[in-house]
């Protein structure tokens, strides 16, 4: 009969696959609208347990949204005005950076120079504005829908959906996720910031903010955001501070990553290192500069998803980083779906 048809298993791969490649390609060439839209809204689900402590602490729901949303606008616009600032007068100062020829590789410190000079994005600078004026008033505006769309979704699906708890449990891990990122970053900025005002490298704030923002690039984050002041250090006092200067990053890099973060969170990524640092380029390809900055968490949440399944769950194993912890989330697994 009609209905005892089932469509064959390898079929039903293929449409799964061609599923995800279809809304990767929708992705990728929507990525200008897509990009800052989930970006403001991770940042939305990051602030929202700081309206949740206001409104623990006493306070009435209404003063906790107006003294999250002033909040959020009064840091918003004091870092967009610190960052219009502070980078006009970057482009201006960074063409006369130049390493003495006497210095040893100075020819290559100044080529490096250069091409960054090269590369600043200067006509885009209004562009940059813009997107983070919109991502400001975009965030203000989520975190003040957040509680509804809750309540929303729980009168849609009830307090008992197993779906929906498993959302819920998906976004606790992500907020605990970038909130201990968030305190690991500060330790970054803040200490960067230190060890540059003591070398005297113009800058140092901004740097210190670069190297906090750049943070929640795994691996690959901190390097980029060594590169301006090494390069500073290396015009202004030689090629034996930009050496000094680069192995302190390298030691603040080794205590947040191997102790403070681990420490935070009582494990690591829960991913292999090769997914991460793949997962970066990947979802950078795709979402554009925003991917770098959101791809782990979006891969550890597509490994969530794939535990669920028996037939991806061996996906899910090879992705993450193995050990108890895997077996501990199989438990859990099999455990939901009894």
């Amino acid at each position: 009969m009609v209905h005892d048809f089932k469509i064959p298993a390898y079929i039903q791969q293929i449409i799964v696959i061609a599923v995800i490649f279809a809304v990767v390609i929708g992705m990728k060439y929507t990525s200008e609208i897509v990009g800052p839209i989930l970006l403001s809204m991770f940042i939305s689900i990051i602030i929202y347990p700081f309206l949740m402590w206001l409104k623990k602490r006493g306070l009435s729901y209404n003063l906790s949204v107006i003294i999250t949303l002033v909040g959020i606008l009064a840091l918003g616009a004091t870092v967009i005005g610190f960052l219009v600032v502070s980078l006009a007068q970057l482009i201006k100062a960074i063409p006369t950076l130049t390493i003495s020829k006497n210095s040893f590789l100075a020819e290559y410190g100044n080529q490096i120079i250069t091409f960054i000079v090269n590369h600043i994005p200067e006509t885009d600078s209004a562009g940059l504005i813009s997107i983070g004026v919109f991502m400001l008033f975009s965030v203000i505006f989520l975190v003040y829908e957040l509680p509804q769309i809750r309540k929303r979704l729980l009168n849609l699906f009830g307090a008992d959906s197993p779906t929906l708890k498993e959302a819920f449990v998906i976004v606790e891990d992500f907020i605990e996720y970038f909130v201990i990122r968030t305190k690991v970053n500060l330790f970054y900025g803040i200490g960067v910031s230190a060890v540059l005002f003591v070398f005297d490298i113009n800058f140092a704030i901004l740097w210190g903010l670069l190297t906090f923002v750049l943070g929640y690039i795994p691996y690959i984050g901190i390097i980029l955001a060594a590169i301006p002041p090494v390069l500073v250090a290396w015009g202004k006092y030689g090629i034996q501070a930009a050496i000094i200067l680069g192995i302190v990053f390298v030691i603040i890099n080794t205590i947040a990553e191997s102790y403070i973060f681990p420490k935070l969170t009582g494990k690591g990524l829960e991913m292999s290192v090769y997914v991460v640092f793949v997962s970066v380029f990947v979802w950078g390809w795709i979402l554009g500069p925003t991917g770098f900055f959101i791809g782990v968490p979006l891969t550890l949440i597509i490994i969530r998803y794939l535990y669920k399944f028996d037939e991806t769950r061996w996906l899910a194993s090879i992705m993450g980083s193995g050990g108890e912890e895997d077996t501990k989330k199989k438990e859990i697994v099999n455990m939901k779906n009894q």
